[in-house]
């Protein structure tokens, strides 16, 4: 396996996203950052990071009308809500305006591992490795994954400068270690400005369930 065909893997797998950038198509405003949230909150101590028009997320992702609104909860830190209303219009007033670039999100090795064709496989076998393992830094052919991780880091900044949230696409491995759990559950948002926490919000079939990330 090189670094060239573990990539060529991940491309195969790739997903569509939709990252949410301060300046853009001015005809695409996709999203708004902070301000005001534009469904309120459920009663108690929630913080708005992002409001979403929901005709911009990734087919299958979430509601396809409507806007979207997510919070975190200022008491323990941990989760937050998401609050919809299919009626609403994004209404930029008091917040920055995020504006949709279309792409693909490159999947996490852990995807690769488990995802990929035989060839994958076969690699890792010979490494006498498990696909369900994922990556850590005890891996026996890091010249090759190191070449994969360079290739998403380009795919998908986590700085939060210019790309301020992504919709859509694959999920991060956290220290959490609950990446595994949520293979299953469409990723609606990651927020990557101001991080830390990453805010990130799953759908989980019957609801919408909201995590905060520190690394």
């Amino acid at each position: 396996m090189t670094g060239e065909a573990l990539i060529a893997e991940g491309c195969r797998l790739a997903r569509p996203c939709v990252h949410l950038r301060p300046d853009g198509d001015q005809t695409k405003l996709a999203a708004v950052w902070r301000g005001p949230g534009q469904v309120p909150a459920p009663d108690g101590d929630y913080e708005h990071w992002l409001t979403i028009d929901c005709r911009f997320l990734p087919v299958g992702v979430g509601p396809s009308s409507g806007c979207m609104s997510v919070y975190t909860e200022n008491v323990d830190h941990t989760g937050g809500a998401v609050v919809c209303n299919a009626a609403a219009s994004l209404s930029p007033a008091g917040a920055q305006r995020l504006y949709a670039d279309t792409t693909v999100s490159l999947p996490p090795l852990e995807a690769v591992f488990l995802n990929g064709s035989a060839a994958v496989k076969e690699w890792l076998d010979q490494l006498d490795w498990k696909p369900e393992w994922g990556w850590n830094g005890n891996f026996r052919d890091p010249e090759v994954t190191n070449a994969y991780i360079e290739a998403q880091h380009n795919n998908m900044p986590m700085d939060g400068n210019k790309v301020f949230a992504v919709l859509g696409g694959w999920h991060v491995p956290w220290p959490d270690g609950d990446w595994l759990d949520l293979v299953d559950c469409p990723l609606v948002a990651l927020t990557l400005a101001e991080s830390e926490p990453w805010v990130e919000v799953f759908n989980m079939g019957n609801e919408f369930k909201v995590f905060q990330r520190i690394s």
